[in-house]
């Protein structure tokens, strides 16, 4: 196995290929960085975590497919998650990109992960995911499946191929967890 996901006697583990651990290194930090949350000018704020006031939703299209709007019939609910709980969401998908870096083999290679780790990956793998599909216009599962028609020529086709191999890792590590469970 070059790339992808296996369960060991040690726990799960994840190969990578130098190309691969490059590209997904890159992708990882560049959804870090788009999830860094914006500076907090009061320094109460800061301490406690709680937004007198909600944030307005994210311009950035990337942005709002990785922290959706979790009521999008209910502008006052919707509000109130962003005042209450979305920085902690962002938070949490910032801290498992950065862990999910700090053990990636840059190089190339394998490394073994615990559940905890895994999960981390299986969070980090649909964001990249999620923010590519936005890069490709990705509306619904019909244009996704069109995906696999694009042609070798077509200017899309190394995301599509990138879009394409973090699926098929995620779907490996997803069927790998889920085998976790039963047995």
């Amino acid at each position: 196995m070059r790339n992808g996901f296996r369960r060991t006697s040690r726990g799960i583990e994840v190969s990578l290929g130098r190309v691969e651990a490059g590209i997904l290194a890159s992708l990882l930090d560049e959804v870090a960085q788009l999830l860094e949350p914006p500076p907090v000018d009061d320094p109460l704020e800061a301490m406690v975590g709680l937004r007198p006031t909600a944030p307005e939703p994210p311009d950035d299209p990337m942005l709002a497919r990785l922290l959706p709007d979790p009521y999008p019939d209910d502008p006052a609910a919707a509000a109130e998650f962003r005042r209450r709980g979305w920085d902690d969401l962002r938070t949490a998908k910032r801290d498992a990109a950065r862990r999910v870096l700090a053990v990636l083999p840059a190089k190339g290679g394998r490394v073994t992960l615990d559940e905890a780790a895994a999960q981390d990956w299986m969070t980090s793998l649909n964001d990249v995911r999620l923010a590519l599909g936005v890069r490709l216009e990705l509306t619904d599962d019909d244009s996704a499946s069109a995906l696999e028609d694009i042609g070798s020529r077509d200017p899309r086709r190394p995301i599509v191929d990138v879009y394409l191999f973090l699926g098929s890792m995620q779907e490996q590590l997803m069927q790998i967890l889920l085998d976790g469970l039963g047995g």
